[in-house]
């Protein structure tokens, strides 16, 4: 069962996601940041998706979970880990891995890759994924904290097979863990390549003879399998219950969406029907409400039921933080090696961000929005108040100059690698200012508070 969902709104997109939940991909879609406010332009999953089960097709967002093979390269490049690889999980990689080395050198081979070397390596010295894309940075770091001098990504041809998008994906994690590795001063080398190192092969194999063989087993195209349960149906993940994390976002920014209406007993979908726009009338008419804050919802052709507002709004009026756990073991790894080479990197994990005061109307919606609480908002007792920037808990998501109103919020690529280690923080004070009373009434106590040095109380 296909779905579309126009990229630009989001109301679905959480829900759509669900649909990916499987044995071998978790989605949390509350830490998405697309889902989290539908401003972000954030699309990275569909742009690396090897299969087509994520896509972004003119302007829609087509999610299709029959062709999930769980490869995990979503997973790999989402900033915020709101899809989460579990095929393996990453502790489980990082001790395979460890397992696997042979002479401070470990190799992970692409599952295809491996099968067309089928009694041509050592096949004890190599861990399969299913995809190169698999490979993050935390777990290059970990192995080089670890004492690994050489991690070699294996792909097959990956120019006549369907999960082409894995090794772009594979080739720039190699890029930012050897920009990290280098930072830092570690002997690793990381490499990505189709030719099997001379170590790997089995007594009395060429690498001639393992070439031949996989350029036969690739002659014809391969594709990896999608990840099915019994009876060939899209598998249905453990998340039925997660909420709908977009209306909450919506209400959060004062952008509430239209109640949908009840759905009759003839709604749902039949099998085999074809694509279907979760926009669409027709899928409006399939959300049934079931409770206080519980709907069922249509999805793929199966009801689910879903909490409709699960992600409340906090008390200092940001929505709930998640830190990666990927992240916070990529920063172990780095306080492992040291102290770092060099003063400063530029990579696709981290972010400095600059707020322009000269254009910041102090609506501090890059702090309520932030998913991992890397902008947090303070307020002090003599009135003082702002945001405080940590880059080392930053994901470079992008959502906080996305959705800055005033388009004076820019993430600089370079961040101090002293600062990702000991957690520094920048902190950014700012001014209550008015708004127009026309758009809010409210705010004729902010303009008095500014014209009387804030001697204004309410009653």
């Amino acid at each position: 069962m296909v779905e579309k969902i126009d990229a630009a709104a989001h109301r679905h997109v959480g829900a759509a996601f669900t649909a990916v939940d499987s044995t071998a991909i978790r989605v949390h879609r509350e830490r998405c940041a697309k889902v989290r406010n539908r401003n972000v332009e954030c699309l990275k999953c569909a742009a690396a998706c090897t299969s087509g089960c994520i896509a972004l097709v003119e302007g829609e967002l087509v999610i299709d979970a029959a062709q999930c093979v769980g490869c995990g390269t979503c997973a790999t490049v989402c900033p915020t880990c709101a899809l989460e690889s579990l095929n393996p999980s990453d502790a489980e990689l990082v001790g395979a891995c460890l397992n696997a080395a042979r002479d401070g050198r470990v190799v992970v081979g692409c599952g295809l890759a491996l099968e067309a070397l089928d009694g041509l390596v050592d096949s004890a010295a190599v861990v399969p994924v299913v995809c190169a894309g698999r490979v993050d940075e935390s777990l290059l770091c970990t192995l080089a904290a670890r004492g690994v001098r050489e991690a070699t990504v294996l792909c097959g041809r990956c120019d006549r097979c369907a999960q082409r998008h894995g090794a772009a994906t594979a080739v720039l994690v190699a890029e930012t863990a050897q920009t990290l590795l280098d930072a830092w001063g570690a002997s690793l080398t990381v490499r990505v390549t189709d030719e099997v190192p001379q170590f790997l092969l089995a007594e009395g194999v060429t690498a001639a003879a393992a070439a031949r063989a996989r350029d036969d087993f690739f002659a014809d195209g391969r594709a990896c399998a999608p990840v099915v349960c019994e009876g060939g149906a899209a598998a249905d993940g453990p998340g039925e219950s997660g909420g709908d994390i977009a209306a909450d976002a919506e209400l959060a920014a004062g952008d509430s969406a239209a109640p949908s209406e009840p759905a009759s007993a003839a709604s749902p979908r039949e099998a085999g029907r074809g694509p279907v726009s979760l926009s669409s009338p027709e899928a409006e008419a399939a959300d049934t409400t079931v409770g206080p804050g519980l709907r069922f919802f249509w999805n793929s052709g199966h009801s689910r039921k879903v909490a409709s507002h699960s992600l409340h709004v906090m008390k200092d009026g940001t929505l709930p933080h998640f830190v990666p756990d990927r992240r916070e073991r990529l920063l172990d790894a780095l306080a492992a090696l040291g102290e770092p080479a060099t003063s400063s990197i530029a990579c696709r994990l981290w972010g400095t961000v600059v707020i322009d005061g000269t254009k910041c109307v102090s609506c501090r919606m890059c702090a309520t929005f932030c998913p991992t609480g890397a902008i947090e908002k303070f307020d002090e007792a003599d009135g003082a108040l702002g945001v405080v920037h940590r880059p080392a808990d930053c994901v470079k998501c992008g959502s906080c100059a996305d959705i800055c109103p005033a388009d004076a919020i820019t993430v600089l690529d370079e961040v101090r690698t002293a600062g990702l280690v000991d957690g520094d923080a920048h902190r950014y004070a700012m001014t209550p200012r008015p708004v127009s009373l026309s758009d809010n009434p409210h705010q004729i106590l902010d303009t008095f508070r500014l014209d009387f040095n804030g001697d204004i109380f309410e009653r």
